[in-house]
């Protein structure tokens, strides 16, 4: 064992002989989470450190071993530092009830430090019902129409269950942070009305052939949604098919413009791939208004990606869909677009006009995800996801 890896602290061990990772029933209990809720529990990284940082809470803090739940630390102010360049294996920190800081940032659950390659991976393992608490404010305003929030929470739940329940043991943690899954900043992005949503709808996803489908969703349409084929390749899911959407006209991305000039798309052509040279002709490919291909002829060579992954190189608050036209005069592109973001699945911005014209989630989320189902989580379903699951394989 290395008493080291946690700054001169770790002065003592003691064996125990049992662990967990996860909270305990005492735990639950005092939160007050619904019953069978037990171990619905996410991985969330929340951040990677290479430099010290810092673990605190109102209360107590015990510093385990992961393998081994050996005891390395017990303590009762709840002050840590950790040093990534001394530490190796896995570490869990819990708090006996209170909310955890990581660098002044404060979260509920516990915590799994992970150390790959000279660096700290922060996972927070949190009860998925109070995830969301933080989650659906963090993507969708808390101030907008009870029944939006609604959608959104449900929306994101499913989104959430779809990935923990891919079966993959050698993964340290379910989803992250950030927009590459959903945004999550902690109790901080908390609020009344967006933790009412959440427990409003407390357990219920959407289901497709009994299993979460992959709720995708999305600023502003623009007028209407995309097939998920058409922006990643791969992908034909049947409930993901573009729908007209007429409802998100108030949003300020509704319809945008954007000057683009050759310089700054041969920039960010060498930044991805490096040695790409002088452009000599650029195509757009498009199905229903938006682009899913883009050709680029440049002095080495041509570079093909799809729409989105154009989008996305050029920068996606400049670009800010993939429903575009563009002229081009001189050396730059004059570009008239709609929407902002993938297009694929909600449309958040067409979720808050359906709200406000008096539809209810369910309807919501029905007019967006095509055939779905809505299932209320218990740990008899998720058994029998993981069952078909183990069937298929």
């Amino acid at each position: 064992m290395r008493f080291s890896a946690i700054k001169a602290l770790l002065f003592a061990a003691v064996a125990i002989t049992a662990f967990s990772c996860t909270p305990s029933e005492k735990y639950l209990r005092q939160k007050g989470l619904p019953s069978g809720y037990e171990n619905n529990f996410v991985r969330v990284l929340v951040s990677v450190e290479s430099k010290a940082f810092r673990i605190n809470s109102k209360s107590a803090l015990t510093v385990k071993q992961g393998k081994t739940g050996r005891l390395l630390y017990d303590m009762k102010d709840g002050r840590l530092v950790f040093y990534p360049e001394k530490m190796d294996g896995i570490y869990i920190v819990e708090s006996k009830g209170e909310p955890v800081f990581i660098n002044g940032r404060g979260y509920r659950g516990n915590f799994e430090l992970h150390s790959v390659l000279g660096k700290i991976h922060v996972v927070n393992v949190v009860n998925i019902e109070e995830y969301l608490y933080s989650v659906v404010p963090s993507e969708m305003p808390s101030s907008w129409n009870i029944e939006a929030l609604k959608a959104q929470a449900v929306a994101s739940r499913t989104y959430t269950y779809y990935y923990l329940l891919k079966d993959d043991s050698r993964k340290i943690y379910d989803v992250d942070a950030t927009t590459s899954f959903q945004v999550y900043k902690g109790i901080s992005a908390e609020t009344d009305s967006s933790t009412s949503a959440v427990r409003a709808t407390s357990g219920v996803i959407m289901t497709f052939d009994h299993a979460p489908i992959l709720a995708y969703f999305h600023s502003t349409s623009g007028g209407k949604t995309a097939d998920d084929k058409y922006v990643w390749k791969g992908e034909d899911l049947p409930y993901l098919q573009g729908v007209k959407c007429t409802y998100s006209s108030e949003s300020p991305h509704y319809e945008w413009q954007l000057k683009l000039t050759v310089n700054e798309i041969e920039g960010a052509l060498r930044q991805k791939y490096g040695m790409a040279g002088k452009i000599r002709g650029i195509s757009f490919k498009k199905y229903d208004d938006r682009v899913y291909e883009v050709v680029i002829t440049h002095e080495h060579g041509t570079i093909t990606m799809s729409g989105n992954e154009f989008r996305i190189m050029i920068s996606p608050s400049k670009l800010k869909s993939t429903w575009f036209r563009s002229e081009k005069k001189g050396s730059t592109l004059y570009i008239s677009g709609r929407g902002w973001g993938h297009g694929v699945g909600m449309c958040q911005w067409g979720a808050r006009g359906r709200a406000e014209a008096g539809q209810n989630y369910s309807r919501i989320l029905a007019a967006y995800y095509k055939g779905i189902n809505f299932t209320k989580i218990s740990n008899n379903y998720l058994a029998d996801i993981k069952g078909r699951a183990n069937r298929v394989n």
